[in-house]
């Protein structure tokens, strides 16, 4: 099986450099984040897509559809995909949310807000879950930690190694997985 990671596409709130934790908060894409999405659907055009998963979130629903206008699968719109769960910071500047994870993001304790361990045990659970999906190329729309989170569990890396990559916005990272790969529990 397949996994194509794609981070949406520029949305507002990243221009505004403004945390987004809340998927019910309007943050839609920007007109690069919509010309993003479209030059993400020619590098994946080749692929025989049989499925999309998308975050609840309103900017990775949007980049999902225009995917999804290349292959008309089926979209499924999946919480445990969602964006790092930073609800105290919500529509507050990202420094600050950087700043209450000093000095470290992998054991930081944040009142109001998900922890390190927690957002990785759901996207673990979520990987966990592909193996009952019957496609063999699956492209999964989320966010920059929880791709890198994803990305890192199956590449079988530490949490540290994995956050220090940078995601961009919609370049498709594809990683080739087996039915029964060990490294995707928590």
């Amino acid at each position: 099986m397949m996994l194509h990671f794609v981070r949406h596409g520029e949305a507002d709130y990243n221009l505004l450099d403004r945390v987004n934790a809340h998927p019910h908060i309007t943050n839609n894409l920007t007109v690069t984040g919509r010309e993003q999405a479209a030059c993400c659907v020619k590098a994946l055009a080749e692929k025989p897509v049989g499925m999309i998963y998308c975050s609840e979130f309103p900017r990775a629903y949007q980049t999902a559809e225009i995917i999804n206008r290349h292959f008309s699968v089926p979209l499924v719109v999946e919480p445990l995909i969602n964006e790092t769960g930073a609800f105290a910071f919500e529509g507050k500047p990202t420094r600050l949310w950087h700043q209450a994870q000093v000095p470290d993001r992998l054991s930081a304790v944040v009142p109001g807000c998900e922890s390190f361990a927690q957002m990785k045990q759901r996207l673990a659970a979520f990987l966990a879950s592909l193996r009952e999906v019957d496609a063999q190329h699956i492209v999964v729309v989320s966010h920059e930690e929880p791709i890198q989170v994803m990305v890192g569990l199956l590449q079988n890396v530490r949490d540290a190694v994995a956050l220090s990559r940078p995601i961009s916005h919609c370049l498709p990272i594809s990683i080739d997985i087996q039915p029964r790969q060990p490294c995707i529990s928590g």
